[in-house]
């Protein structure tokens, strides 16, 4: 993938039907080929503050280290995107942090998180900490790319639990780490190739939650590359499916044409 092939970005965030505020946060960056999605939580506001805060210091961070990277001259084809992409999240997590010390009204807050950063060298690094995801769909198929850190996930990979069961379990929205919550935080990250015609999806639980994987590709499929409406569509969906949560998505894809990684 060409540093100058552009990729095309669509995002969307719902309250939901049940909550009576929205805690997540999502922006891209096309300039940055940049995408950022946390689901905050903890106390009145808090979870919104957390997740707005994580977003921000993401952001700010990878173009600091960007700005350096070029004053100093270096090759952009050999940027450490994986290894900013992890300092990136730790800065979020001290900043939190710190911004609770500060407030008391805001202790305890956290968020979840999934960050994808495109590299001009044909890669994405893929941080995520928590239960919100990130899947490609590629050649038909939908893959997850990112494993939750959830008390569910740990009971399924231990045999307790049977995967197809997991949408019924009562514990499914406790997870076993989130940003902000302690500055020991273990950072997720993994690095992919690019190729050409990739469509790359970041979303919260209040979407995984209520509709599955099938569901997932059937209805990016309708919307035929359209990725707004696609958005729309998936948020419908999970609203559709009781909402109880608040629903975001965000959208990247790579166009299939010209050269990509293999």
């Amino acid at each position: 993938m060409s540093r100058h092939m552009p990729l095309e970005f669509a995002a969307k965030t719902d309250i939901g039907m049940v909550r009576v505020q929205n805690e997540d946060t999502v922006v891209v960056d096309d300039v940055l080929q940049l995408a950022i999605l946390a689901d905050g939580m903890g106390g009145y506001n808090a979870g919104e503050v957390a997740s707005s805060i994580a977003t921000v210091a993401i952001q700010e961070e990878i173009e600091s280290q960007l700005q350096e990277y070029r004053r100093l001259q270096k090759p952009e084809a050999e940027l450490p995107t994986r290894l900013w992409l992890m300092q990136a999240v730790r800065q979020a997590n001290s900043t939190i942090i710190n911004a609770a010390r500060r407030e008391p009204e805001y202790r305890g807050m956290g968020t979840t998180l999934v960050v994808a950063w495109f590299a001009p060298q044909g890669s994405v690094s893929i941080a995520h900490v928590g239960d919100s995801r990130a899947y490609r769909i590629r050649d038909g198929l939908l893959e997850q790319l990112t494993r939750d850190h959830s008390l569910l996930q740990e009971q399924i990979d231990a045999g307790l639990i049977r995967a197809e069961d997991a949408q019924f379990a009562n514990n499914r929205n406790i997870v076993t780490r989130a940003v902000g919550i302690d500055y020991q935080l273990v950072v997720e990250v993994h690095q992919h190739q690019v190729a050409a015609g990739d469509l790359y999806l970041l979303c919260s639980d209040g979407l995984s939650d209520r509709i599955g994987d099938e569901d997932i590709f059937n209805i990016v499929s309708d919307a035929q590359g359209d990725l707004k409406m696609a958005c729309t569509m998936l948020i419908n969906a999970a609203n559709q499916s009781g909402g109880q949560d608040n629903v975001s998505v965000i959208l990247v894809s790579v166009p299939d044409n010209g050269q990509a990684g293999e």
